[in-house]
């Protein structure tokens, strides 16, 4: 079967992680945004999270709570509530200002998301991709233990207008086809127990 997949667009909250990269033909500049989110630094987050710390913030620069990224020689840019294409674009300009010529990347420099319920691990999480299926998140808390309601799992999702919960069926197929098969910064995924838990069966 070939699956159509539905990738909404995900639009940037506060505290989220954009992955900025800039190459230019200044040294000093290549190696301050090389620390920003480069190959050694995501492993060494990826190490700090494994390990029960919050190195997260080494992959990338965090948006703060009015929607700015503060980025080193560039200062101050708005992306709150813009596309991560949208973002590069806003971004490009300001760094127009400062070099002719020059290299962007910009991507999510992770997701962050929490775990909560009938997990085996349950918790908060961050997956160092910029993007991710509902799956490997499941799979990173340590998957759903056995008393788990696979079809009753709810998606709690932040939009830039609040919060919307959604209903999900981990056993039906379909979800592949699901604009919330991918996972997005700030999710939470939460799993309930059947009812032979509540009698002392199974897993307590």
């Amino acid at each position: 079967a070939v699956f159509n997949y539905q990738r909404s667009e995900y639009r940037l909250q506060s505290n989220d992680i954009l992955d900025v990269q800039i190459r230019s033909m200044n040294p000093e500049v290549n190696e301050i945004f090389g620390g920003g989110g480069g190959n050694n630094s995501q492993q060494m987050a990826q190490a700090g999270v494994q390990s029960g710390g919050d190195l997260y913030y080494m992959t990338g620069y965090s948006i703060n709570d009015s929607g700015y990224l503060d980025l080193p020689v560039i200062g101050l840019v708005n992306v709150l509530g813009q596309t991560v294409p949208e973002a590069k674009l806003t971004i490009q300009t300001k760094v127009e200002e400062y070099f002719s010529k020059y290299f962007l990347t910009v991507k999510l420099g992770g997701i962050r998301f929490s775990a909560l319920g009938d997990f085996n691990g349950p918790g908060k999480y961050v997956i160092l991709q910029n993007q991710a299926t509902i799956f490997e998140a499941i799979a990173l808390a340590g998957d759903l233990n056995m008393v788990a309601q696979r079809d009753q799992v709810s998606l709690i999702r932040q939009y830039p207008d609040g919060t919307r919960i959604h209903r999900l069926n981990l056993l039906d197929q379909s979800i592949i086809d699901s604009p919330y098969y991918f996972i997005q910064p700030n999710d939470v995924i939460y799993v309930e127990p059947m009812r032979q838990k509540s009698f002392g069966i199974g897993v307590t």
